[in-house]
């Protein structure tokens, strides 16, 4: 195998091992609790792009279906049914659309801190619309009473969420870049 192909899963695989400690790292707060897995899903985005970022997500929610990574120690086959299983499968569009936005290319990297954050903020907003549907649709709630429970409370620690992700994840992809791991 060539050094990049080895490179490559090699950060990948760090990633997935990233979202599967960010996941873990949960509070109970009502019927959906408070995570750090779209942190490290909205981070991989940054940092990898849509590919890689798919890939690591993907190897992420693989290892979810039977590992105890998802809050509550649910496992994917208890987790993705369930009320919470919109939040976690978004991460699959959240981790494109982040890291898509991600590419666009900046000389300047205030700039592209900025459209970073807003990518990542754009990611949970998708990650919301996902999983409130399904949370919906699962309990019954209607939509002001999903959002009270699901969106609301979540808004304040998602924004710092999408700072973090939107700053440290350009500085650590031009590091990543400068050791011969990006593009």
């Amino acid at each position: 195998m060539r050094k990049s192909k080895i490179s490559d899963m090699v950060v990948c695989a760090l990633f997935a091992a990233v979202c599967c400690i960010c996941s873990v790292i949960a509070i109970p707060m009502g019927a959906v609790p408070f995570s750090l897995g779209i942190l490290g899903v909205i981070f991989t985005g940054v940092v990898l792009g849509p590919v890689k970022g798919l890939i690591s997500v993907t190897v992420y929610l693989l290892l979810g279906l039977f590992l105890p990574l998802f809050s509550g120690a649910q496992n994917g086959i208890s987790a993705y049914p369930g009320i919470t299983g919109g939040y976690i499968w978004s991460y699959l569009i959240v981790v494109l659309v982040v890291g898509l936005i991600s590419r666009i290319p900046f000389n300047n990297k205030v700039l592209e801190m900025v459209v970073s954050t807003l990518g990542c903020a754009l990611g949970i907003v998708i990650c919301y619309t996902c999983g409130t549907i399904q949370f919906m649709a699962i309990t019954g709630y209607g939509l002001e009473a999903s959002l009270a429970a699901c969106v609301i409370p979540f808004m304040p620690f998602d924004a710092i969420k999408c700072v973090i992700a939107g700053v440290a994840g350009p500085l650590l992809k031009l590091a990543l870049n400068k050791a011969g791991f990006g593009k």
